[in-house]
């Protein structure tokens, strides 16, 4: 409890300096990405034309954001060195930096291909809705929930391993007997989707898994083979894998949730940890020496 009230002292100070020197940005610098993206981005407008104020206001937004968030993550470089790139939080931040630059540097300049710059622009997009996940931690609610999430994931590690593998080895067969129905012209027992044939298995596997069965070509050639793996396939990835995934899954939510006042204390403190710079501790502590805890009296007598 003592850590608690410790923990909602500090968060007291650094919840608002947080809000206001970096979640309010982060907001413009999201939605002038967005915005920029989706509506102005590959479209020519006449230098008096509404929408072209608006494109030059919103890199002008854009622009103003992301200096401010290229220098804090070197402010953060510099205090943590190379602990700086162990954190997934943080890759994520200066990979979004990076191809966002990229990608605006290749509209204004079209020295980038569309197509090319639109693969980039997609990667950048996912990459500002994960780091809104990130900033959503600022509030209690989110916090908690979202440490559910990356727990989870911790937990089922071992069973994403386990799942490549079984997906690997029925790609593996479906790849082989694939190959059987084109020598003899037959049809193939999955689509050309990437134009990679061991990736189109892995992928038609993958969607086995899932219940997506394509199952049209499977009695034209080896059809015996073909069935009795695909009944495999079912049985182990659909019923044996996804059933386990559920245990797993429900497990680790209802002992995270045993923990959940626990689990938002923690997020909240490596939020305050990666921003320690916004507030001055001596400071902070240099009039307040004490922390005064008041419960409100329970005795019955």
């Amino acid at each position: 409890a003592q850590i608690r009230v410790f923990v909602d002292f500090m968060w007291q100070g650094y919840y608002s300096a947080i809000f206001d020197q970096l979640f309010i940005p982060f907001i413009f610098y999201f939605v002038s990405f967005i915005l920029y993206t989706g509506l102005f981005a590959h479209h020519e407008a006449d230098e008096l034309s509404i929408a072209f104020v608006l494109e030059i206001c919103t890199l002008v937004i854009f622009g103003k954001t992301f200096i401010t968030f290229l220098i804090l993550e070197m402010i953060q470089i510099k205090n943590r060195g190379i602990s700086y790139f162990i954190d997934i939080w943080n890759l994520v931040d200066i990979g979004s930096l990076c191809l966002n630059a990229v990608y605006v540097f290749g509209e204004i300049t079209n020295g980038i291909s569309h197509e090319e710059l639109q693969v980039i622009g997609s990667i950048a997009i996912f990459l500002m809705w994960f780091k809104l996940f990130y900033w959503m931690r600022l509030f209690k609610p989110f916090s908690a929930f979202i440490r559910m999430i990356t727990e989870i994931i911790k937990d089922i590690q071992v069973f994403l391993v386990m799942l490549i593998i079984a997906l690997s080895a029925f790609a593996n067969i479906i790849f082989l007997l694939n190959i059987n129905r084109i020598e003899e012209n037959g049809d193939p027992l999955y689509e050309n989707l990437i134009g990679f044939a061991p990736l189109d298995a892995m992928i038609h596997a993958y969607l086995m898994g899932l219940g997506d069965f394509n199952k049209d070509s499977y009695s034209s050639g080896n059809a015996r083979v073909v069935w009795i793996m695909f009944i495999l396939a079912t049985i182990i990835v659909s019923l044996i894998f996804m059933n386990l995934l559920i245990a797993i899954m429900g497990e680790s939510f209802s002992r995270i949730t045993a923990i959940m006042q626990q689990s938002t204390l923690k997020e909240l403190c490596s939020i305050m940890e990666d921003h320690i710079w916004l507030q001055k501790i001596d400071e902070l502590f240099e009039s307040k020496r004490y922390i005064l805890w008041l419960t409100p009296d329970t005795s019955t007598g």
